[in-house]
């Protein structure tokens, strides 16, 4: 069953017709590795979207929804699903910290790779500098700087890619679905062994977070906030792709140099998903379809690699101009995923894909 907690645009509307392959793919391979009848659960949420990676979408897999299915007899794990884990961080800061200090912290805490292989600059992930302008004695949130951080335990990204040699590629079995769709798993013991890489990575790249902010803000280091994945395996039969799966604070994430939003889960016996973000849509006057070997954006056919944001998907939050434009929109978010608003982060400056980056004075 698809459950839809979209916006119903456009590109969502696409989108949750080809989910609708993916949900009967699933559950027709749960159902062969079973003695009984199994079924699969897609909770498309406000973000749903194009996906960065095109073996992900050829795979029947988009950004913006988790994908849940009946645990079979014999487990397995959809491949093109392209797992890692991703997540943000995020760290009260006890003192007063200017742009100055902070980018030269920061600066050297990503010279230094002794440990880790950093990738904040890369994709869309980023490092910020934010501040919360009041206090918010509801979650303890005390007015003064944060460090927020987003990225992914890349060091582990080929060891369960679907890449040709990597330890389970000749194991990959495919089911196919009409013309153009299919889905490529793995199971029994290759899906238990992809599994616990999977769940070893979600407290790998928790470390991950903390040890970099620890090394940007030193003595200057307060409370932890939150620290939360939302792309990675919860369980053997289930994936998540921009979805935080928590009862604990979380973040929605906006735009570069846009406010970062606090949320939590309203207390509910429905499901315990947040959405990550806005998530990315097709630009106007394009459209997406499967077609032979591959997908197609627009004018363009892809059969592997990655899309360009801003070129073959936009960021969906590219209208929002003001900061009622985002607080309204962002209530939007909030009403159909039954989240509280729990606090508003402005960002300072930044890290990212772009260089450094100054949004406020």
């Amino acid at each position: 069953m698809i459950y839809n907690l979209t916006l119903n645009d456009r590109t969502q509307k696409k989108v949750l017709r080809e989910l609708e392959t993916t949900e009967k793919l699933i559950s027709k391979v749960a159902t062969k590795l079973s003695s009984t009848k199994k079924t699969c659960d897609i909770y498309a949420m406000s973000d749903l979207g194009i996906a960065h990676n095109v073996t992900r979408m050829r795979g029947g897999f988009f950004t913006g929804a988790a994908y849940v299915w009946e645990q079979p007899d014999t487990p397995f794990i959809p491949v093109d699903t392209t797992i890692n884990v991703c997540g943000t961080a995020l760290y009260k800061i006890n003192s007063d910290m200017n742009i100055t200090e902070f980018r030269k912290r920061c600066e050297k805490a990503l010279a230094d790779k002794s440990r880790y292989d950093w990738n904040f600059t890369r994709g869309n992930h980023f490092i910020s500098l934010c501040h919360l302008e009041n206090d918010d004695n509801h979650i303890g949130m005390k007015k003064c700087y944060y460090m927020l951080v987003h990225a992914s335990a890349c060091e582990y990204k080929e060891q369960l890619y679907p890449i040709i040699g990597n330890w389970y590629y000749n194991r990959i079995v495919t089911e196919r679905l009409g013309e153009y769709r299919y889905l490529r798993f793995i199971k029994g013991e290759e899906a238990k062994r992809f599994y616990q890489m999977a769940k070893m990575l979600k407290s790998f790249n928790r470390e991950r977070n903390y040890d970099f902010c620890k090394q940007v803000l030193s003595e200057k280091m307060g409370n932890e906030i939150l620290n939360v994945a939302h792309y990675g395996m919860p369980t053997i039969h289930e994936v998540l792709i921009g979805v935080q799966k928590t009862g604990e604070l979380a973040t929605l994430l906006t735009s570069p140099g846009k406010n970062v939003y606090i949320v939590k889960k309203i207390e509910n016996d429905k499901n315990n998903y947040i959405p990550h973000g806005f998530g990315l849509g097709l630009p106007e006057n394009s459209d997406f379809a499967y077609c032979e070997n591959g997908i197609q954006i627009g004018k363009k056919k892809f059969s592997s690699g990655s899309i360009t944001i801003g070129e073959d998907a936009i960021n969906r939050h590219g209208f929002l101009e003001t900061d009622e434009s985002l607080r309204k929109y962002v209530r939007k978010i909030a009403e159909i995923n039954e989240l509280e608003i729990c606090a508003e982060l402005k960002q300072i400056c930044s890290f990212s894909a772009n260089g450094f980056q100054v949004w406020r004075g």
